[in-house]
């Protein structure tokens, strides 16, 4: 199966030589995963079309292709099913700890599955420190799915 890019100019469709950067990144593939599966790109090009992005999804389904979304889900379903309490996360105390129970994460395994960004703007701080503690949360489950 080939796949071609459809490119707009001047209220005018014509088929273009290749998906930009930008609309590989929205559906999680990498310049080079695209090269690979021989996937047109064409760098001058920085728009973005809808049409381009669901052709490229499809294509991506087709293949079953490993996005970031399926390496995410594929990661909760190895993580253990012990449930951590937040305190227990490197970095968050008493009070960190009831901010994030008020958003909706009461322990560490909400906490390792939850997006930084979510949990920055939800507590009122960086999206650098949500990050540390996520990945803090993260760590903690495979030290405790290790020591069983």
């Amino acid at each position: 199966m080939t796949i071609q890019a459809i490119v707009e100019r001047k209220r005018k469709s014509r088929k273009g030589k290749g998906f930009s950067r930008e609309e590989l990144k929205e559906v999680g593939l990498s310049f080079r995963q695209a090269l690979k599966l021989g996937i047109p790109i064409d760098s001058r090009r920085s728009t973005k079309h809808k049409e381009n992005i669901e052709m490229l999804k499809t294509y991506a389904r087709e293949l079953k292709l490993e996005t970031p979304e399926t390496e995410e889900r594929r990661e909760e379903i190895r993580t253990p099913q012990v449930t951590i309490n937040l305190v227990e996360v490197k970095g968050i105390g008493p009070k960190m700890s009831e901010k994030l129970q008020k958003v909706g994460i009461k322990n560490a395994n909400e906490l390792a599955t939850s997006n930084p960004k979510k949990v920055a703007k939800a507590i009122g701080s960086s999206e650098d420190r949500a990050s540390k503690f996520v990945e803090e949360a993260r760590i903690l489950l495979r030290e405790q799915g290790s020591d069983r």
